[in-house]
Order: C-alpha cells, then sequence, then structure tokens
C-alpha cells in the first residue's frame, strides 16, 4: 500500500508535466502540487529517509522548472537553520555535562515523597525542559531513564497506576510543550519560519511564548488531574523518597565548572532573545553566537567531535525542503488561485467553523506522521495556503493549525517518543487512546478559547 502510493506520487508529477492544462492555475501549479503531494507520501511512508527525501524535493521544482535550483536550494542559508542547529548543540551540551538529570532531580526533591506532587513535579521538570532541549524525543530520553529507576527502587510501595502514571507523562509531556516556546520543536521553529516567508510576519520569542505557554501550562494542569482521575493512586506518600534523591545527586557529584558556565550561557541566550527589541539582534544570530562560546579555550563546555556527532545533521535538509515547498507554491501561482476559490466559498462559514473544521483535519492527518517537524514541513505550507485565502487572520489561523499538526497522543505509531515507552508495557493501547483522545479535545478547546479570547488582546486578531 505505501509503494502504491509512492507510485501514484510520481505519476502525479510526470503526468502534471507532460499533459498541456488550460486553466487558472496551469502546468506549473499542478506541478507544484504534485510534487507537495508526493513528498507527503514519501514524509509518511518512509520508504526513504526524510532527509534524502528532502533532498529529492529540493531537486524536483528546479527540475520540472517550477523555480531556478538558487532558488529551491536557498532555503539551506535561512536563518531558522542555524537557530536549529545551535540549540541542537546547545543541547549536546546539556547532556554531556548532565545538567538535566540535575535539574530533574532537584525538581523531585520538591514534592518531599508525597505521591501527587511526585506526578506535578515531573510534569512541570518536562516543561522546563523545553526551555534547553529543543526537541520533543531529547526531552524524552531524559525523562524515560529517570523514571524507569524511581519505579524500580519503590516498586514494592507503589500501585501499577503510579507507574502507569508516570511513564505517560514520559510520554506526552514531551510533546505537549512543544508549541509553548519558539524553540521547543524543529517544527515550531520550522513554523515560525513560515510565517516570515509566506505572511511576511516575524515572530519574537517573547511574543510567541505569552501567546503559547498559557494554552500549553493550563493543558498540563488538566493532564495532571486526568491522570489522577483516571488511575487513582492508593499511596499517598514515599518515605524513603529524600534518601533516594539525595544517593542519585551524589552519584552525580557536586555541580562542575562546565554546568555553571552552561548555566551561564542560557542566561545569557535567554536574556538576548527576550531583549530583541532593544538590541536588534536576530534569534538566530544569538543562538550561533552563544553556541559557538561553548567551545572557545577558558570555556570548553564540550568539544566539536562531541556535538558533531549528537546532532542529527538531516533536520536542516528537512526544513529546507519545506521552505522549497512554500516559496514554489508561491511562485506557481497556487496561493493565489487557492486564495480566489476560498474567498468564495468561505464567507458565508460561521466564525468558528473555518478554524475546528481545519484543526480536526489537522489531527486526523497528524496520525500518519511519526514526526511534528516532517508534519510542519508537508501541513504548514498547505494550511498558510488556506489562511490567506480565508476570512481570517492568516497569523492567527496559522497558530490553530500549528498546535493541530503538533498533537500525537491518540496511538503509539504517532511518534518515536509513543513507540519507546509502550513498548516497555506499562500502559497499554487502550490507556493510551482513552487518555490521548481527552486530551486532544482539551487542546483544542483550550487553543479556540485562546484564539478566541485573550489573543487578539496580544496582537493576533482574528480578522
Amino acid at each position: 500500500m505505501k509503494w502504491l502510493f509512492v507510485i501514484l506520487g510520481f505519476v502525479f508529477v510526470i503526468l502534471s508535466s507532460q499533459i498541456p492544462i488550460q486553466d487558472d492555475l496551469g502546468n506549473e501549479g499542478w506541478i507544484t502540487l504534485s510534487i507537495v503531494f508526493l513528498s507527503i507520501v514519501l514524509w509518511y511512508t518512509e520508504v526513504i529517509d526524510a532527509a534524502v527525501t528532502s533532498l529529492l524535493v529540493i531537486v524536483l521544482f528546479p527540475l520540472f522548472h517550477v523555480i531556478s535550483f538558487e532558488e529551491a536550494a536557498m532555503g539551506l542559508g535561512n536563518e531558522v537553520i542555524w537557530l536549529l542547529l545551535a540549540m541542537l548543540i546547545m543541547a549536546t551540551a546539556v547532556k554531556r555535562t548532565n545538567l538535566d538529570k540535575r535539574l530533574a532531580f532537584f525538581m523531585l526533591s520538591l514534592s518531599k515523597g508525597k505521591v501527587i506532587f511526585i506526578l506535578f513535579h515531573y510534569i512541570l521538570m518536562g516543561f522546563l525542559l523545553t526551555f534547553i532541549i529543543p526537541n520533543a524525543i531529547g526531552r524524552l530520553a531524559v525523562l524515560l531513564p529517570i523514571a524507569i529507576s524511581l519505579v524500580k527502587a519503590f516498586e514494592n510501595q507503589l500501585d501499577k497506576n503510579f507507574s502507569k502514571s508516570l511513564i505517560l507523562i514520559v510520554t506526552f509531556v514531551p510533546y505537549i510543550s512543544t508549541t509553548s516556546i519558539l524553540t521547543g520543536a524543529g517544527g515550531s521553529i520550522y513554523s515560525a519560519s513560515l510565517f516570515e516567508s509566506m505572511l511576511d510576519y516575524e515572530w519574537s520569542y517573547l511574543h510567541w511564548l505569552i501567546i503559547m505557554a498559557p494554552i500549553n501550562m493550563f493543558t498540563l494542569l488538566i493532564f495532571w488531574a486526568l491522570l489522577l482521575w483516571l488511575f487513582p493512586i492508593k499511596t499517598i506518600k514515599l518515605e524513603d523518597m529524600n534518601e533516594y534523591i539525595n544517593q542519585e545527586i551524589k552519584k552525580l557529584g557536586p555541580m562542575s565548572k562546565q554546568e555553571m558556565k552552561l548555566i551561564g550561557l542560557y542566561s545569557l541566550l535567554i536574556m538576548l532573545w527576550i531583549t530583541k527589541e532593544l538590541h536588534q539582534i536576530p534569534l538566530a544570530m544569538s543562538a550561533v553566537m552563544v553556541s559557538v562560546l561553548l567551545f572557545v579555550p577558558g570555556m570548553n563546555i564540550i568539544f566539536w567531535k562531541e556535538a558533531r556527532k549528537d546532532v542529527n545533521w538531516g533536520v536542516p535538509l528537512l526544513f529546507a525542503a519545506g521552505l522549497t515547498i512554500a516559496f514554489s507554491l508561491k511562485a506557481s501561482g497556487v496561493i493565489q488561485w487557492s486564495s480566489e476559490i476560498l474567498e468564495s466559498n468561505l464567507l458565508h462559514l460561521a466564525p468558528v467553523t473555518l478554524p475546528l473544521m481545519m484543526m480536526i483535519l489537522f489531527v486526523l492527518i497528524r496520525i500518519v506522521f511519526t514526526n511534528f517537524t516532517a508534519a510542519a514541513a508537508s501541513l504548514m505550507p498547505v494550511a498558510l495556503t488556506v489562511a490567506i485565502g480565508s476570512p481570517f487572520n492568516p497569523v492567527w489561523l496559522g497558530m490553530i493549525c500549528v498546535v493541530a499538526s503538533s498533537t500525537s497522543y491518540l496511538f503509539p505509531s504517532q511518534s518515536a517518543g509513543n513507540m519507546t515507552t509502550y513498548s516497555l508495557g506499562y500502559y497499554s493501547g487502550r490507556d493510551m487512546l482513552i487518555l490521548g483522545l481527552t486530551l486532544t479535545l482539551v487542546i483544542m478547546a483550550m487553543t479556540l478559547l485562546a484564539a478566541f479570547t485573550y489573543w487578539p488582546y496580544l496582537g493576533i486578531p482574528k480578522i
């Protein structure tokens, strides 16, 4: 079935280039749509590596004369790629210095052994890791070993619902938090760049945080309540919790100079991002400047060979391909063509209908993707194309689609993190579906509520 769709995709590309089409869209427009369809199929089926698909996309548009090769490849020079690379390098430093584990055990110590607060602080920790680790699977990789160690250390005192709840926190929280901040995930970073290239709208770090963080924070509180309701825990308190945490911290040893330097660099970076309006240094430039300091003599927090080994160098190609798709949609006239069609068909809809329809559609389409960045690269250019032709502010509608395309809570197959934790056997597919479906509905409701209430007061009106 996968190969059938792949073959159909290639046939669509070839036919659209060979058969003369006399309509408002023209051959270039249909070729663009066919290549977009093929890229979505290849990213979904994963019959070839996502990075290879990205290279193919960059080649196909100039090969079929939609845009020049220089235009197709210019996405590699986009500042968003440098922002992502800098954040991935910073995340490598966090992992190498064990700063992430030290933060985790500190957060657990605040619970004082009370079981419901252990769950709460683990949720809070997952959210805070979003500020220093720019991908969900990286955050999950920090949270999971600590959670399993905790479960095994107290397995004689705790019932199965605690283990289940803790592993579900590890599974869901890194992904719920992806849209909290602009650098929370590759998909968020890519979407922000797309708003600038397609809508000429530049997101600041602080503005994104103010708009999106409240949604995720309230969602996480509801998620905590859902866990306690769906999987009630009999145990009230773990008497030996403080001793366990002290032992784990002792294993890490005293805080090193590298950790303290890294905390200082992150503080500097976030300060530069928050004060961007004052000094006008782009987010990407600030991130690259600070990441360079990791390697300079006197700092030596990590070595380049460590960063080179840990960073996934295929991610920039995925971003570049997504930017190429967005540019081609505009250059080929697809955006103008679709806008004219949508304007004549959407004006009669009730204000909440189109946003709700798009959220539902994107949540359903997201089921077939295992990666938020790949989903965003495929779906967000189409979403913004629709948004431009709608009666709504395209930035307002586009952000609703960003949230919808980040959801991955229904089935284990929706993300690498889901598959990793599901394979451990702490929760069932039914547990995930019930909790995930409820959580997805909560996220949809919270996002629409925010979009219609406080977003307009923060510079994102719906019209």
